[in-house]
């Protein structure tokens, strides 16, 4: 269609999703995504917040239930579409919205692991290893109790920092 404005918002679900279906029984969600630029402030030489920028979405189809299943207030999205300015207001006719993955985590049906997936029942937890007494006396290290390594990601230990994982390509530029 001529005449229409492609835009990308980038912001937070400002309320509740609300999802209703039209007389053919097609589901369409509305929510507010509130974008809040940055601006440079010369007189003082740093960054700052400008004035929020309220932007009612709509989304129908199956991208509708999605929207409604997945997104609540505070949330950050990313979201594609025309834009119209109506009575002072800004809509989106949404073709796509995703949660923005610089300040979330979104897990993918088939990514979620199966037992948060519901797919599997929970495993049974770990009984706590007896300890081991000292020996009276010993001739070298002592010996490493011979357990299978961790290789559950989900259970394995966070990363306190990236420097691990970035230093080698730092080196490079």
């Amino acid at each position: 269609m001529s005449g229409e404005t492609a835009a990308v918002v980038r912001g937070r679900v400002y309320g509740t999703v609300r999802l209703r279906h039209t007389e053919r029984g097609t589901p369409a969600a509305r929510f507010t995504v509130v974008q809040v630029p940055r601006e440079y402030d010369r007189a003082r030489g740093q960054w700052r917040d400008g004035e929020p920028i309220p932007v009612i979405c709509t989304v129908t189809g199956s991208l509708a239930r999605h929207v409604a299943e997945c997104l609540t207030d505070a949330v950050h999205v990313i979201a594609t579409g025309n834009v119209a300015l109506r009575d002072n207001v800004l809509y989106l006719d949404s073709a796509q919205v995703g949660v923005d993955l610089a300040h979330h985590v979104a897990y993918v049906d088939d990514t979620l692991p199966a037992v948060l997936a519901g797919r599997a029942p929970a495993p049974a937890p770990r009984a706590a290893a007896a300890p081991v007494p000292p020996p009276a006396h010993r001739a070298g290290p002592a010996p490493v109790p011979a357990t299978a390594p961790e290789t559950d990601w989900w259970r394995s230990a966070r990363r306190t920092s990236w420097d691990a994982v970035t230093a080698p390509s730092r080196t490079g530029r």
